[in-house]
C-alpha cells in the first residue's frame, strides 16, 4: 500500500470530545488520531456573516468510517488507519496544511456531527443528496458507484433484482438504502421499493454488523453501495463468507462529497480545488491501492467509479451553498 511521504503520520488522540453522537470513545470505535503538520493562522475568513475559516483551527476534527473496509480500517503492520479515505484526508491535510483529527461517525449522525459543531468535515461514503444538502454543504464529488446486493458465498439462488423478493435485506439507519433519510413522500416510497414492492428491509447501525448478520444467517442479502460491498468482499475477514452479485444494480448512482457545516463557502471550494487536484493526480493509485478486487477484475474501473471531469464541474457548480 503507497504510504504518504514524508511524514504525515496518523498518532492517536486522546478522546477528549463529549460525543454523544460520534461513536470515539467507545461502542467499538478506535478513537482519533491527528495527521500532518499545524498550519499557520489565516485571515481570509469564509463564509457568510464573517464566520472563520476551518483552516484558521490548528486542528480539523473530521469524522469518518472506521473499520469499513477499504475505506478505513485499521492497518495490520502499524497502528494508523489505511483506506481509500484515510489516503483522501492524509492528502487534504498535506495540501491545505492542517492536521486531522479522526473521529468514528455513523451514517445517521452524519448530518448532526456537522450542525451540533463536535466535527468540521465528514468524509465517510456520504452520497450527495437533496434532502442532507438542505440540511449541510456538499463539496464536488471524490467517486462515484452504483447500489448493490452481498449474499452469503454459497448463495447461488440470487441472480437478479427479481430473486430479491421475499428474502431478508439489511440495510444502514441514515444511509440512502434507509426510507428515512428521505423527506418527501414518494422519495421514501421508492427507497422501499428499490428492491421490489414486496421486500422488509431490516435496519442497523453499520455495515459491519449488517454482514455479521449475513453471515449468521440473521439475513440473506446486505443493500447498499456496491463499492461498500466490494470493500467487505475483500476482507480477508469476510471474503470466503460472502460475494458481491455482479448482475444486480440497484437505484441511482450514488456521488460522494466531503460534507460541511453551511456559512463556509471559500473553504468549500477550497475543498472542491484539493479534491480537483487528488483526482488528477493520486486517485488511480488510493483506488487500486485499496481495491485490488476491483482493479484486477475490471479494466474500466475509473469510468465506473471515478466521477468524470464534466461530472465534477456540474457538482462544482452547485455546491458549497450554490444554486
Amino acid at each position: 500500500m503507497p504510504r504518504r511521504a514524508p511524514s504525515p503520520r496518523l498518532v492517536t488522540a486522546a478522546c477528549v470530545l463529549a460525543l454523544s453522537l460520534v461513536a470515539a470513545c467507545g461502542g467499538g470505535s478506535d478513537g482519533g488520531s491527528g495527521t500532518g503538520a499545524a498550519s499557520p493562522t489565516r485571515s481570509d475568513g469564509s463564509g457568510e456573516g464573517g464566520q472563520p475559516s476551518l483552516f484558521d483551527k490548528k486542528t480539523l476534527n473530521i469524522a469518518v468510517k472506521k473499520g469499513q473496509p477499504g475505506f478505513s480500517t485499521r492497518s495490520e503492520e502499524e497502528d494508523d488507519f489505511a483506506g481509500f479515505e484515510a489516503q483522501l484526508v492524509q492528502f487534504l491535510s498535506s495540501d491545505l496544511d492542517f492536521r486531522a483529527a479522526d473521529w468514528d461517525v455513523q451514517s445517521r449522525n452524519r448530518e448532526k456531527v456537522l450542525r451540533e459543531r463536535s466535527m468540521d468535515l465528514v468524509i465517510a461514503t456520504y452520497s450527495i443528496t437533496e434532502p442532507r444538502d438542505k440540511k449541510i454543504d456538499f463539496t464536488a464529488p471524490y467517486l462515484k458507484t452504483y447500489q448493490g446486493v452481498l449474499v452469503r458465498d454459497d448463495e447461488n439462488g440470487i441472480k437478479r433484482l427479481a430473486d430479491v423478493d421475499g428474502k431478508g435485506v439489511c440495510s444502514v439507519r441514515g444511509s440512502t438504502g434507509d426510507p428515512g433519510s428521505e423527506t418527501d413522500r414518494k422519495a421514501k416510497q421508492a427507497v422501499r421499493d428499490a428492491l421490489g414492492p414486496s421486500v422488509e428491509v431490516g435496519l442497523r447501525n453499520s455495515y459491519k454488523t449488517c454482514v455479521r448478520e449475513l453471515i449468521r444467517g440473521n439475513f440473506d442479502i446486505v443493500w447498499t453501495d456496491k463499492i461498500i460491498l466490494e470493500g467487505f468482499a475483500q476482507d480477508p475477514r469476510y471474503a470466503g463468507d460472502v460475494k458481491v452479485v455482479r448482475n444486480i444494480t440497484v437505484k441511482k448512482q450514488q456521488f460522494y462529497g466531503i460534507g460541511l457545516r453551511e456559512g463556509h463557502t471559500e473553504d468549500c471550494r477550497k475543498l472542491n480545488d484539493a479534491l480537483k487536484r487528488f483526482l488528477d493526480t493520486q486517485w488511480a493509485l488510493a483506488f487500486r491501492a485499496h481495491f485490488p478486487g476491483i482493479t484486477e477484475r475490471v479494466a474500466g474501473f475509473e469510468q465506473q467509479y471515478k466521477p468524470t471531469d464534466d461530472e465534477f464541474e456540474a457538482f462544482a457548480g452547485t455546491s458549497c451553498g450554490g444554486q
